[in-house]
This record gives C-alpha cells, sequence and structure tokens, in this order.
C-alpha cells in the first residue's frame, strides 16, 4: 500500500484544491527542499520558508518562488534548542492565521555522524536534529486542530548512506525514532482529521537494491509525495513511514 502512494504521487501531480494553501517547510538549504518549494509555488500556495543558511543559491530559488506563489514569507533565524524550535513554530503558525501543510526537512550529514561514538552521543545527535520537526509537528497540529483544518504533516529525514556498522545502526536508530514519533503524533490527532506521516531512509550496510525497488529516490519524487499527502486524494494516510534511498539524485 505504502508503495502504491509513492507511484500514485509520480502519476498524477496536479491538485487544484491546494491553491492558497498555507504550507510551512523547514530546513531547506541549498541542495535540499528546492523541488519541494518549487512544487507548492507552483500550486499557487502560501509559503514559510525556514532557512537557516541563506546562499546564492536560495537567493535564486526566493526569486523563481515569488513569480508562482500566492506569497512567500522567510525565516533566516537558526534552530539551535527546544526554545527556538518552538518559538519559531508559533510565528510560522500565525502568519497567515494558520498552516494548512507542514514539511519539516531533518538532516543528519556525515559530518554529524563522524563527530559520535557512544550511544548517548547517538541518541543525543538524534534527538537534537529532530527537535525542530518535533516541535513544529506539535505546534503547527494544535493550531490546525483550532481552526478546523484537516491538514497534513510529512516529515523528512536525509542521511547519508552507512559506510560502516556503526553508522548502519545510526540509520536505524534516527528511523526507529521518527517512526514511533511519527505514529504517536498520527494517534494524537487523528480525531480532527490531521494526517503525520514520515519519509525516511531504510538502508542496511551492503545491502543491494531489490528487483523492484519502489524506494523514492529524488528530490522531485519527495516533492510529489507531499503533494499526494496533502491533497484530498491523501486524507485517509496518517502514521505512515516511506522509504527513500539514502543518496537522492
Amino acid at each position: 500500500m505504502l508503495m502504491s502512494v509513492a507511484e500514485r504521487a509520480r502519476e498524477v501531480g496536479i491538485y487544484p484544491e491546494l491553491a492558497g494553501a498555507r504550507v510551512l517547510i523547514t530546513g531547506i538549504g541549498p541542495t535540499s527542499g528546492v523541488d519541494l518549494a518549487r512544487a507548492f509555488a507552483d500550486h499557487g500556495c502560501r509559503l514559510v520558508l525556514q532557512i537557516p543558511d541563506p546562499g546564492p543559491e536560495t537567493d535564486a530559488l526566493l526569486a523563481i518562488l515569488a513569480e508562482t506563489a500566492l506569497d512567500v514569507r522567510v525565516h533566516h533565524d537558526p534552530v539551535e534548542d527546544a526554545g527556538d524550535a518552538l518559538r519559531f513554530a508559533q510565528a510560522a503558525a500565525k502568519t497567515y492565521g494558520g498552516l494548512d501543510v507542514v514539511v519539516n526537512l531533518i538532516a543528519i550529514e556525515r559530518e554529524d555522524i563522524r563527530a559520535v561514538s557512544t550511544l548517548e552521543d547517538i541518541e543525543r545527535l538524534v534527538c537534537s536534529r529532530m527537535q525542530a520537526a518535533a516541535r513544529s509537528t506539535g505546534v503547527a497540529a494544535n493550531r490546525m486542530g483550532l481552526t478546523w483544518a484537516n491538514g497534513s504533516i510529512l516529515n523528512v529525514l536525509r542521511m547519508s548512506a552507512p559506510r560502516s556498522a556503526s553508522e548502519a545502526a545510526l540509520v536505524g536508530i534516527a528511523r526507529t525514532a521518527l517512526a514511533s514519533r511519527t505514529k504517536g503524533e498520527a494517534r494524537r490527532w487523528a480525531d480532527q482529521g490531521i494526517r503525520v506521516n514520515a519519509i525516511a531512509p531504510h538502508a542496511v550496510l551492503g545491502e543491494e537494491p531489490p528487483m523492484f525497488d519502489e524506494r523514492i529516490k529524488s528530490e522531485p519524487e519527495i516533492a510529489a509525495v507531499a503533494l499526494y499527502l496533502a491533497s484530498r486524494d491523501g486524507r485517509s494516510l496518517s502514521g505512515h513511514i516511506l522509504d527513500c534511498e539514502s543518496e537522492l539524485h
């Protein structure tokens, strides 16, 4: 069933009902979130973007988004602790009087992985990288509930392909933590029509791709899935974890 979601998302692509939707995307960088932001802009959405490390690439992205999005608001403040995450999520939720769609991009880089050596280090790393998404999910879902918005929240975890057994273990721990949080939040908000889903790598050291590999393989495919889950077609889906490749292209 989950793989059919990705397949249907690739095939449909256009959702007129998303025009004017209020969309928050966090964690955008020069190589992450570009296709996602463009996909929602092309549907005439109102965007709130968190771009913690702006540069020439993201400046160019904003110029492109301005051509099709109904409106674009940008935040550059970094989210370094739980307090920052909470304040940002609250401000973002109030920008357009509420939110209809939230996509949180979570990145754990190879440099981060090299810096950990114990289980406690791994737990701290995973917690710190996910705290912004966790706060954003809680605040956004509460706001959606108050405004009777049947919203969609999608958390996307990106990690480098593991090169050692310890790196593979970290991928597994991060995915398990995200899956547990996703299912818990989905149950919590189900009665209010709010869906919570996730995309995460499913990587085992040295594994070969299956013969019929239906994992999400690229940024445009992540964007297609996010649109599908936010659309009317995705309103019955919540609490799911979709697989993606570790190295997206």
